[in-house]
């Protein structure tokens, strides 16, 4: 089973891959959470919203990937804040 701080290194490079608008900076940690089964991960990033990067406004966009905790695999993304029931 692939433990937490592998997982969430799995998924901040999965990120880039699957969402255009993510190039690995700025990228901060919201979030992690295993769901109730075991079976997932489910990991939350923020980073500057690509529309304002460089501006002061402190606006962030937000993006929840979700892996196989079994082995770290891709299983989904979806943008915005999500809990590990809602992916």
């Amino acid at each position: 089973m692939v433990q937490v701080k592998e997982a969430v290194q799995k998924a901040k490079a999965y990120l880039p891959q699957v969402f255009d608008s993510v190039d690995g900076r700025n990228v901060r940690l919201e979030g992690i959470e295993l769901t109730d089964d075991g079976k997932f991960w489910t990991v939350t990033f923020s980073y500057p919203e690509p529309s304002v990067v460089g501006a002061l406004s402190g606006l962030r966009d937000y993006k929840t990937v979700k892996l196989r905790a079994e082995d770290g695999e891709f299983f989904g993304a979806k943008n915005g804040l999500s809990s590990a029931g809602l992916l």
